[in-house]
């Protein structure tokens, strides 16, 4: 009983962490409403909006995410736009939901390294990174609560298996000794036999 209610709390918490990262993209697209969704400004001189870039890469497919993130990684080693920019974009790119590039432990280093560097962002960048900062900052506090529910769960279950275990040698173990007490009495049987026919 204790494991199915234990069971159920982790599919609950997952299903929240599901709810809130739907929540977080419905909300930002609903500010977001008359932005378009073609691909940002190449123009490296012109400010980017995180918010458009992320909407950007929503529409993506999950191989042109790949790489995106592969030309960003360039960017930034071959310094040929801002550090600071690139970096910004990888946060955007890791926090997307339902790729294998979403790494939110990842995404919220690079975010914390971004607001410690950069002090030149705009209202509208510094308010949608901070949006994305409070949504990673509760889904790693979910995949946290989640992992420590698992690993309950394993112990349990270990605990559980050597219980049985340990059940089964108890069990073996007087199986043993009752089969030695019925030997013995059957041999006191025999000795009790054998005395009343010589008695």
């Amino acid at each position: 009983m204790k494991n199915t209610t234990f069971i159920v709390k982790c599919t609950a918490i997952f299903r929240v962490k599901q709810c809130l990262s739907i929540t977080i993209i419905i909300v930002l697209t609903s500010f977001l409403g008359a932005c378009q969704l073609t691909g940002p400004s190449t123009d490296s001189s012109a400010p980017i909006k995180y918010s458009q870039y992320y909407l950007w890469l929503k529409s993506l497919s999950k191989e042109q995410v790949l790489t995106e993130e592969a030309k960003q990684k360039t960017f930034i080693e071959n310094n040929i736009e801002g550090k600071t920019l690139c970096q910004g974009k990888l946060i955007l790119i890791y926090s997307l939901p339902n790729t294998q590039l979403h790494h939110p432990y990842r995404a919220k280093r690079l975010l914390n390294e971004l607001l410690l560097a950069s002090n030149t962002m705009s209202k509208d960048n510094l308010a949608f990174t901070m949006l994305l900062r409070d949504q990673l900052n509760t889904q790693l506090y979910l995949l946290k609560k989640q992992e420590k529910l698992r690993k309950e769960l394993d112990e349990k279950l270990i605990e559980k298996n050597n219980e049985k275990i340990a059940t089964n040698a108890a069990i073996e173990q007087l199986n043993k000794q009752l089969n030695h007490v019925n030997q013995q009495l059957l041999l006191l049987k025999q000795i009790d036999k054998n005395i009343n026919e010589r008695g």
